[in-house]
């Protein structure tokens, strides 16, 4: 019930953010199709080829967890796996997500700017960075940055 209650709550935040609410929305109706298949990486950011098999293990751990509504835990096996590879855009790029479930914008919007800076070209990792850099400054009420990072979304798609 009380996964029920978060992901409605979730549903709810994402549709009054005007800027990036419907990705969103997609992107976690998207996460609750394949909540039974942890190691499907195909609707989401996909780790890179050079990811180590630790730190995919961790982020397919930390993906099962963050979908049963174990936050904190899904976030400690993000922690690990960062330590493990610190340079890993992908992983910056999930802890950024999570921390946009848990409410911590400020968080959210500065881990998405460190995935984005050792994304290496990844443009689609890049222009979802942005998505959570501009739900979270509209999240902060912080308008004007969020209109800013939709226009940068909107450019980097356009390239």
């Amino acid at each position: 019930m009380l996964n029920i209650f978060r992901k409605a709550i979730v549903i709810l935040l994402m549709l009054s953010v005007s800027a990036c609410g419907s990705y969103l929305k997609k992107q976690d109706q998207q996460q609750s199709e394949q909540a039974d298949s942890t190691d499907d990486f195909s609707q989401q950011i996909k780790p890179a080829e050079t990811t180590s098999a630790a730190v995919l293990a961790l982020i397919k751990k930390a993906r099962a967890d963050a979908m049963a509504g174990n936050l904190d835990k899904a976030m400690l096996r993000l922690e690990r796996a960062v330590r493990i590879e610190p340079a890993n855009a992908t992983v910056w790029h999930y802890m950024a997500k999570l921390f946009l479930q848990q409410e911590n914008y400020k968080q959210a919007a500065g881990y998405a700017a460190k995935s984005s800076s050792l994304a290496r070209g990844n443009r689609s990792l890049v222009i979802d960075n942005w998505r959570i850099i501009a739900h979270a400054r509209y999240r902060q009420g912080n308008i004007k940055a969020a209109r800013k990072a939709q226009e940068r979304i909107n450019k980097l798609q356009q390239q």
